[in-house]
């Protein structure tokens, strides 16, 4: 998905940058499940902020560039207001990014009459989750997410039972004394998680119910033990802390440096990384930064950059913030991890949409953390781009620590008149021609009957994300298909008992459980049932902002490109897809099947 041209089209890219980055800031933040990595992520607000910057009349106090990062407070928790904004940092990617934030952060001084020598505090950027703990008189009385830096999750009950957080402070605490810091899961804590998971998974396939999730990374394991219903479950998970800032205070004199803060929160009790280090000039932050790249997977738990802080607090003061981030402080974001293996294949694979998208077989290879044996390349343009070739050498890296990347061959170690590699012309299940529209960068299944696009159009239509129907996996849809249960996503709604029971692993409690749960799949709200239904280019959030605008899907069935574009949040391209998906006659008998349903 490529979007609106920026320069044809700026403020439609503008848009779909927005829809975009909500994503993926809902993905990250809200369901634990990045399906981006951080570098890409970044490039996508840095194009955004391009873009603003150039069309100023295109910025809104709702884009990302302006309210910041993070997500909003879930409604399983209630709400928190921060007395002092959690604010996210701004980020640099390489050495250069972060001289030149020491550079201009010196010409901001200079011009404020400030010749003070500034000495900085170096951290390491824990992957975990950011949250604020508050004691009074010294017990703790309340633990919060950072959420979108001014309204949190109230998360005591599950803070409290982490044995890393003292539930009491030493003597001498203060009548208010707030320490922010980061909720992590150390990794020999998420190794175990992984494999009691992958256990259970065993039991639940033998009884045909839904398997749960394996981890993929520690900071998303961690934040999903933390946002657990049940405080036992969290409390079992193995989390830890690290105090990385002094908040609010009350009955007790502020320290005047922010080194000088860590070291009284330690002595409370609070337990603060003893990797911190206070160094003298930029030099010295950019040889903490070289060490913790070669030296990172020798930690216990991972970290995904260093934060560079300046240590006097009037200096802070004195710089202020901008609308998301302190002007004091920076991320350095340590580049992934590298390694290099064998090309075996580039196969092709069909989703949801009929996106038919070529991915890397590869020698399997330990890299960031994890075995890794395949990797997507995206698209033709970007293998034609790579120039990577079955049998190449290639290098791997894990971007973001979280999704593995080909970054390109190693050309001294091609094999001599090794060919380039060709996109297929015909769709890899169903062989019918594949297409490529003029100005996208994805070739297209276009056949509804394709047998790998029906099987992920019903596997997204029933995951927790749209209709939520526990019980009815990957592998139950595929075998539903193959003895003709079903075709299509309408059919759930037409499944029976009886057939269900003559399969194996299928007894009556769990085959009366998956029809319960496809009857309470039918009160799932408006924007679950757009996003399920695998429209082109719409996601999560974007079905929601439709339903809000529309309120019923016979308005939107009947909206024009016009109607839908006038929606604030959805551009041209979303616009025009769900246009487009509604006037297919055949989409229109599925609605009607599932409007029938119930």
């Amino acid at each position: 998905m490529t979007g609106p041209d920026s320069e044809l089209d700026p403020a439609g890219r503008v848009d779909w940058l927005r829809e975009l980055i909500h994503e993926h800031n809902q993905a990250y933040y809200e369901r634990d499940a990045p399906i981006i990595a951080d570098a890409d992520y970044d490039l996508l607000i840095r194009e955004l902020r391009f873009l603003e910057e150039a069309h100023p009349d295109l910025i809104t106090p709702e884009s990302p560039t302006q309210s910041g990062v993070g997500g909003s407070p879930s409604e399983q928790f209630s709400p928190v207001e921060h007395r002092r904004r959690m604010m996210s940092l701004d980020n640099a990617m390489d050495l250069e990014e972060l001289r030149s934030w020491g550079e201009r952060t010196a010409r901001r001084l200079a011009d404020l009459g400030n010749d003070s020598t500034v000495r900085y505090v170096c951290e390491l950027k824990i992957d975990g989750l950011a949250v604020s703990v508050r004691y009074e008189n010294g017990r703790l009385v309340q633990a919060a997410t950072r959420g979108d830096g001014r309204t949190g999750e109230d998360v005591t009950a599950n803070v409290s039972g982490i044995s890393a957080v003292p539930q009491m402070l030493g003597a001498g605490a203060p009548e208010v004394l707030e320490a922010r810091g980061e909720i992590y899961m150390p990794l020999d804590s998420f190794q175990a998680l992984r494999e009691r998971v992958i256990a259970e998974n065993v039991e639940l396939a033998a009884k045909g119910n839904r398997q749960k999730p394996v981890p993929v990374n520690p900071r998303n394991a961690g934040a999903g033990s933390l946002r657990q219903k049940d405080a036992s479950v969290t409390a079992s998970r193995g989390l830890s802390w690290w105090c990385y800032q002094l908040g609010e205070i009350i009955g007790a004199e502020e320290p005047p440096a922010h080194s000088a803060a860590l070291a009284w929160l330690s002595d409370m009790g609070i337990p603060v990384n003893p990797e911190t280090k206070v160094v003298e000039d930029l030099d010295g932050v950019y040889e903490f930064c070289a060490y913790w790249i070669e030296h990172r997977h020798e930690l216990p738990y991972e970290i995904d950059g260093v934060v560079i802080k300046i240590d006097d607090l009037a200096i802070q003061q004195a710089l202020g913030a901008t609308a998301k981030a302190p002007r004091w402080a920076i991320a350095f974001k340590l580049p992934p991890e590298e390694r290099t293996t064998i090309l075996l294949d580039i196969q092709v694979s069909i989703g949801r949409t009929g996106k038919a998208t070529p991915f890397a077989v590869l020698q399997p290879v330990f890299v960031g953390g994890s075995t890794v044996g395949m990797s997507t390349l995206h698209n033709e343009d970007q293998v034609r781009h790579k120039d990577v070739r079955p049998g190449d050498t290639v290098i791997l890296r894990k971007a973001g620590d979280v999704i593995p990347e080909v970054v390109g061959p190693v050309l001294e170690l091609r094999p001599s008149g090794l060919p380039e590699w060709e996109f297929p012309r015909n769709c890899p299940s169903c062989a019918e021609p594949l297409i490529r529209h003029e100005g996208e960068a994805q070739h297209l299944c276009v056949n509804p009957q394709c047998p790998q696009k029906r099987w992920a159009s019903i596997c997204h239509f029933a995951s927790r994300g749209a209709m939520d129907i526990d019980g009815l996996g990957e592998q139950q849809i595929a075998s539903f298909l193959e003895l003709g249960l079903m075709s299509d996503v309408a059919d759930i709604y037409s499944l029976q008992a009886e057939p269900i029971l003559q399969l194996p692993n299928y007894q009556q409690l769990s085959v009366q459980n998956l029809l319960s749960a496809i009857e309470a799949s039918k009160s799932r709200p408006l924007g679950n049932l757009l996003f399920g239904l695998n429209i082109l280019h719409l996601g999560a959030a974007g079905g929601q902002t439709i339903a809000a605008a529309f309120g019923s899907l016979d308005a939107i069935m009947a909206a024009s490109v016009e109607d839908l574009s006038a929606v604030a949040g959805i551009g041209p391209v979303i616009a025009g897809s769900v246009y487009s998906f509604f006037s297919e006659p055949l989409n229109q008998n599925l609605v009607g099947r599932l409007v029938a349903a119930g």
